[in-house]
């Protein structure tokens, strides 16, 4: 699709553009292509000029391996766009700086600043009577892996009459990543905003859908039936459907939206995202495609862990890119709250046959789903531990809540929060290495919804003897009401046993030593790694 009139250094932003929008053709985008042959790529001077060069500078960032040219082109990208927002000529500027904020992590000022600017851009694009030139525009990787979304949104932006609209766009793509969550209540609030500026997009109705049901918002059904109206048959809506009316007050709808999924299974038998089709309607789990598996899950949307891989493809903690680097083959993991395993069966998928993975989880429902993925993508080397990890081996109870992600442990002198519990086995790690006869432990994750510390006091042997790399949850509860607190007092004990701690950038793949304990505040997930 290279234009004739096209430069060589436009050239990387054509073959970008055809990566993941093959069926655009230049004269499909023409308004774009002649607003590139005035640029000046040598001598960039105007906010448009500098913002395509910041473009082609996070391309070039992305498709690069190694860690410092990277971060070398993020750095250029990142200072030739501050320059275009001081000249205030164009908002491109400002939506693309707010999008390198994202990705590094920055996600609370990256939501500000785009809300910001997207309410100072409403002015101009709805009373301004000059056009804006259209500009280059770039998508995080991440943020371009549901295929629900990725040509959606370069249709959209490519097509759109002048910089002002590019812009709009490019800010509600900030709003609707920038949160850590999508469902909460601002995560909501900026979904229904981004419906609002571009109600015909796919991408916002199926994501607004998914967070309105998971808050029992039913209008929700409103904005999937929106979604599958302009995504038709696409797997991941056809299933949200299906999930949605699968409730037992609506019986003939789910039954409408699974048999209509079967048809297309049938033509495709080997293909994951089809494989939940294939189930019977009373089946207590479904499965989602998770990094080439089918991942077994909760059937319903109230289910964090199934609602946000259908939304996302893929999970939003950002040390899961961390985490996918780290594990290496032959290594030992335990993964303490597995829930239905995707750090599990992430690193299952690295540590292969000759590793192991030990998936701690308390809640049946959970557990059942940890076995059938094992089953079903033939995975021995993973061993399911029905049962809850805690400073002594006892019986205690799991407080449940709607969603299982949620699901705690309540000690022996705590009342339950809710009428709802199951008794579950606790035990120690350290009951658990010798048990398993387990001889190194490489890496271990906790994320036990506030029980991390009870964790760790029964662990002292595994921290002594083999010192494991530890990821865990600072932040308990997914929730943005918690997004201040922080799990201090794990911190301080896991510094007592001689171990530094670590927040994670993404993007340019940075550990950052934290050094107080205020900087723990804001961040969902710590790095534990002992001290040389």
């Amino acid at each position: 699709m290279t234009p004739s009139s096209s430069t060589p250094a436009i050239e990387p932003y054509w073959q970008y553009v055809h990566d993941n929008c093959p069926e655009l053709t230049i004269h499909s985008i023409i308004n774009l292509a002649t607003d590139l042959e005035s640029v000046s790529w040598d001598e960039p001077t105007t906010a448009i000029e500098l913002n395509n060069l910041a473009v082609l500078a996070l391309i070039e960032a992305e498709q690069s391996d190694s860690p410092e040219l990277r971060a070398i082109n993020l750095e250029m990208a990142i200072d030739a766009l501050q320059r275009g927002v001081a000249l205030n000529q164009h908002p491109l500027c400002a939506a693309h700086l707010a999008i390198a904020q994202c990705m590094l992590g920055d996600r609370e000022a990256a939501a500000h600043s785009a809300y910001s600017q997207l309410i100072s851009t409403l002015q101009p694009l709805f009373n301004s009577v000059d056009r804006l030139p259209l500009g280059l525009v770039y998508l995080p990787l991440q943020w371009r892996n549901l295929a629900i979304a990725r040509q959606e949104q370069f249709h959209q932006l490519l097509h759109v009459e002048d910089g002002y609209n590019q812009a709009i766009l490019l800010f509600i793509e900030v709003l609707c990543q920038a949160q850590v969550v999508f469902y909460n209540t601002v995560g909501l609030r900026f979904l229904q905003l981004a419906s609002q500026l571009s109600p015909q997009t796919a991408y916002v109705n199926f994501k607004l859908g998914l967070a309105s049901l998971i808050q029992q918002q039913w209008e929700g059904l409103l904005y999937l039936q929106r979604a599958r109206k302009l995504a038709f048959d696409h797997p991941a809506v056809l299933q949200a459907m299906y999930l949605a009316y699968r409730e037992p007050e609506h019986p003939k709808a789910g039954e409408y939206w699974l048999n209509l999924a079967r048809n297309h299974a049938q033509r495709h038998p080997e293909a994951n995202v089809w494989k939940w089709a294939q189930l019977p309607a009373e089946s207590p789990m479904t499965y989602v495609p998770f990094e080439q598996m089918a991942l077994a899950v909760e059937p319903n949307l109230r289910s964090i862990v199934t609602s946000v891989l259908l939304a996302e493809g893929d999970w939003f903690e950002a040390e899961m890119e961390f985490w996918r680097e780290q594990i290496e083959p032959g290594m030992t993991v335990i993964d303490v709250g597995a829930n239905v395993g995707v750090y599990t069966f992430s690193a299952a998928q690295r540590v292969g046959a000759t590793g192991r993975v030990l998936a701690v989880e308390p809640f049946s429902g959970c557990v059942r789903c940890l076995q059938e993925t094992c089953k079903t993508n033939d995975l021995p080397w993973v061993t399911v531990c029905a049962g809850a990890a805690s400073d002594r081996n006892t019986t205690l109870r799991l407080s449940l809540r709607s969603a299982s992600e949620l699901n705690r442990v309540v000690t022996a002198d705590e009342e339950l929060e809710t009428s709802e519990f199951e008794e579950i086995p606790c035990f120690t790690l350290d009951h658990l290495i010798e048990r398993e006869n387990l001889s190194r432990v490489d890496w271990l994750k906790i994320d036990a919804e506030g029980h991390e510390l009870q964790v760790l006091q029964g662990s002292d042997r595994l921290l002594t003897d083999f010192a494991p790399k530890i990821l865990y949850e600072n932040v308990a509860g997914l929730s943005a009401e918690d997004e201040d607190a922080s799990n201090t007092i794990v911190a301080e004990y896991l510094m007592s046993k001689g171990y530094q701690l670590f927040r994670y950038r993404p993007f340019v793949k940075e550990l950052i030593p934290i050094d107080s304990i205020h900087e723990l505040r804001g961040n969902l997930n710590i790095v534990a790694l002992p001290k040389a």
